[in-house]
């Protein structure tokens, strides 16, 4: 019995390894959390509310059904913040990096897993990338602490101060969205500090490791790879666009209106910098005009970088979208930068693309009829919820407090699909299935 166990285990693939490996994580996590030990009050937690937490935690998204503040103790908390750094950094990259500073050895195998959860393509890599995934997420990690530091510790003290500092930087680099201070970031708007702080973290997460690792040495390289041209031109324009449209679209709301021109610019910019899967609010997302809300929601879908600590359809899949189409247009081929992308590429992208709006279609659908809105509300009260689990964002109308068993169920698995990734989940769900060796004769179809 004990032999036809190790089989099997030997025998899953890198896909459902990674789902699994998720799986366990946030169910010991809610098991903790929902100990007396975890809750300020020192009763337990429904087990429902305290596996949405931890879900949302190793997830890195950040919706909760209970105040992060109000509810969970230091220790508690602290819980939710290392899962938040295993889920931003990835269960198999800290394990195996434990293995590698033990002396120990890595089989094939678990490469496998490593090149999928990192979504890198050469085992050659992986050892010197963990090794540098590891230094650098820490750097950046303590450099953002003692950047909110400054603001935090005068405020809240040493002790006090130092946690959050700690807490809100890991949470931020990872996009995960949880705070400590009850209002998110409303209560900061007119602190630059803080908020460019969190979205210098937010963005250098965003980017991605492999991106960070070609800017980096770029002086002794003198060049980038093509996946890094494509991701920082995506990113530099959504953020500017974003920045432009939240600042047309506010303009006529007294959000930000006795703020002075620098500071309104700042909030804008963290209102197009937050929905890239990083779920912290600078402002009461009820208050958001109609186009605001929608520029959300978009901002939400579309997501951070591939090889990131983000969710969304990635930055990579929206050029490639675009430039597939602007082709086709043309009668050319999808080039940019001077390359060609894959024909295997563009068809992931647009599976990417009509599964994601797919699944929050029917999601959305059962949402309507299990969830009640609100008066005043619309279907938009729902959308963003769904969106932001899908993209591991943690933005939110007010729903998720509210939700019912069903609701919290369904965001549940809406947010282990968002981070582990779609091709990743449908890959695991048809692994042991046969290709069809049957071939049919093409029918004519009009389309358009």
């Amino acid at each position: 019995m004990v032999d036809k166990v190790k089989n099997y285990v030997t025998q899953i693939s890198a896909p459902i390894y990674i789902v699994l490996t998720f799986v366990v994580i946030s169910f010991i996590g809610g098991i903790l959390l929902a100990t007396p030990l975890a809750s300020r009050s020192g009763e337990w937690t429904k087990l429902i509310d305290a596996w949405f937490t931890a879900v949302s935690a190793v997830c890195v998204t950040g919706n909760v059904t209970v105040n992060t503040t109000d509810h969970w103790n230091y220790f508690g908390r602290t819980i939710i913040l290392v899962l938040i750094e295993i889920g931003g950094l990835g269960f198999m990259t800290l394990w195996v990096t434990v293995f590698i500073y033990m002396g120990k050895q890595i089989n094939l195998r678990l490469h496998k897993v490593l090149l999928e959860s990192l979504n890198i393509s050469d085992i050659s890599e992986v050892r010197n990338l963990l090794s540098y995934i590891i230094q650098f997420s820490l750097i950046v990690q303590i450099i953002g602490a003692a950047l909110l530091g400054i603001d935090f510790i005068p405020r809240f003290g040493w002790l006090k101060g130092t946690y959050y500092a700690i807490f809100h930087s890991v949470s931020a680099f990872c996009n995960a969205g949880f705070d400590l201070l009850g209002d998110s970031m409303i209560g900061f708007q007119d602190n630059p500090l803080v908020l460019l702080t969190c979205m210098g973290l937010i963005i250098i997460g965003g980017l991605g490791f492999i991106v960070w690792r070609d800017l980096l040495t770029f002086y002794r390289n003198r060049k980038l790879l093509w996946h890094t041209k494509i991701v920082l031109t995506t990113t530099a324009i959504l953020l500017l666009l974003g920045t432009v449209l939240f600042a047309l679209t506010e303009q006529p709301s007294p959000l930000f209106k006795d703020q002075p021109f620098f500071i309104r610019l700042v909030n804008y910019l963290f209102l197009a910098v937050t929905p890239r899967t990083a779920g912290f609010s600078n402002v009461d997302y009820t208050a958001l005009s109609s186009a605001g809300i929608f520029l959300t929601i978009v901002l939400m879908f579309l997501g951070a970088s591939s090889g990131s600590t983000g969710g969304g359809v990635k930055t990579t899949t929206l050029a490639s979208l675009l430039i597939f189409s602007s082709s086709a247009i043309r009668r050319r081929g999808s080039v940019i930068f001077k390359r060609t992308i894959p024909e295997g590429a563009i068809l992931k992208a647009i599976f990417i693309l009509i599964s994601g709006l797919s699944l929050i279609t029917f999601v959305t659908m059962i949402l309507l009829i299990t969830e009640t809105i609100p008066p005043g509300f619309g279907i938009e009260y729902v959308v963003v919820e769904v969106v932001s689990c899908f993209s591991t964002v943690g933005l939110s109308m007010g729903l998720t407090p509210n939700l019912t068993g069903i609701g919290k169920t369904v965001l549940i698995f809406m947010m282990f699909i968002g981070r582990i990734g779609l091709l990743t989940i449908f890959w695991s769900a048809s692994m042991g299935r046969k290709p069809s060796k049957i071939k049919y004769p093409h029918g004519n179809l009009m389309i358009g």
